[in-house]
């Protein structure tokens, strides 16, 4: 009875570990050498993947079926804005250079994975697939809720008479848009009859007018002290413009900062060192403070000019992302809570 019983768990435990993969003895399935002919084309969009375990092989073949979509979606528009200066006023701004690009993976909703089968290599195949019409009807549903968003955001744009919450606002639709955007593209392979019932009612490129209009009206001045090669202004100029500011009067936003490079007096056998300090502040015309950046450190090279040149190259490689990331986070906190 005891040795019955063993044997009866052995044998259970043999055939759940082969549940999901299809036995040696079989023969190689024919979803793994040709796909389509188990999922039709016009009902599925279907790929294999392989790998030492089964999630290996489904995260593969979730892989591959994300390659059949673009992989490189890229967004690029430019505004160009003139220089102009009066005897009260002046302006100046480069391209206003809106670029939104999406690289990597797909992001794809609704990936379902079915069989898997193990090769005589100990190789496990598995397939993932998309059922065209339940995946599209998702999609049009995430097409609807970001076009809804837009329309509010819009909406909330024309309401309010701030300058600085009105560019968030839009700011915020356009990234909507590109989200939106994305997904159309997806559905267009996934489901292609969808798209004319899913096309957005807005119109794109009168929001981004409005976007580039609005940024345009925001003027910013830069003062920075201790950068008498003003190194840091003109690292600070190509930021504000990439957001479609002009650098000018009156202004709305003013950069001030000050930067502070002094010899440590540390020497070793060919080396010089220098330590630096940046203070850096983004304020309204009111002077509320928006956005602070602090970064100190220290550099060495071959001589105290070298050195303080190398201190200055580190800062402009902070302030670059750091700088962005902190307008961007200010920005965002001006966006009234969305419907969801």
């Amino acid at each position: 009875m005891g040795k019955l019983f063993y044997h009866q768990i052995v044998l259970s435990l043999c055939l759940l570990s082969l549940i999901g993969c299809k036995s040696l003895t079989r023969g190689t399935p024919d979803w793994v050498t040709n796909p389509k002919s188990v999922y039709p084309e016009n009902q599925y969009l279907v790929a294999v993947g392989e790998g030492d375990t089964r999630r290996a092989a489904e995260n593969a073949a979730a892989a591959n079926l994300a390659r059949i979509f673009e992989s490189h979606i890229e967004s690029d528009e430019r505004l160009l804005d003139q220089t102009h200066e009066t005897t009260t006023s002046f302006e100046r701004t480069t391209d206003f250079s809106a670029n939104i690009n999406i690289l990597s993976s797909q992001t794809l909703f609704n990936i379902q994975h079915a069989e898997a089968w193990q090769d005589n290599k100990g190789r496990i195949h598995a397939v993932a697939y998309l059922d065209r019409r339940e995946t599209a009807a998702i999609y049009r549903d995430k097409i609807n809720e970001q076009t809804a968003l837009v329309h509010f955001l819009i909406a909330q744009s024309e309401q309010t008479q701030n300058l600085l919450k009105k560019y968030a606002t839009l700011r915020t639709a356009v990234h909507h848009m590109a989200e939106n955007k994305i997904l159309l593209r997806q559905l267009k392979v996934i489901h292609p009859p969808s798209i004319p019932g899913s096309t957005p009612s807005y119109t794109e490129n009168k929001i981004r007018k409005a976007l580039a209009e609005t940024a345009k009206k925001i003027r910013v001045t830069i003062k920075i002290d201790g950068d008498n090669a003003h190194r840091m202004d003109a690292v600070l100029e190509e930021l504000v413009t990439r957001y479609g500011f002009v650098v000018g009067t009156p202004s709305s936003l003013t950069i001030t900062g000050n930067i502070d490079v002094a010899d440590t007096g540390q020497r070793t056998a060919d080396l010089v060192f220098v330590r630096y300090r940046l203070a850096l502040q983004v304020k309204e015309a009111d002077g509320t403070v928006l956005v602070s950046v602090n970064e100190k450190g220290r550099e060495g090279h071959v001589s105290l000019a070298e050195a303080r040149i190398r201190s200055f190259r580190t800062l402009e490689n902070i302030i670059r992302p750091k700088g962005s990331q902190r307008l961007d986070a200010y920005f965002d906190s001006l966006i009234d809570p969305l419907p969801r």
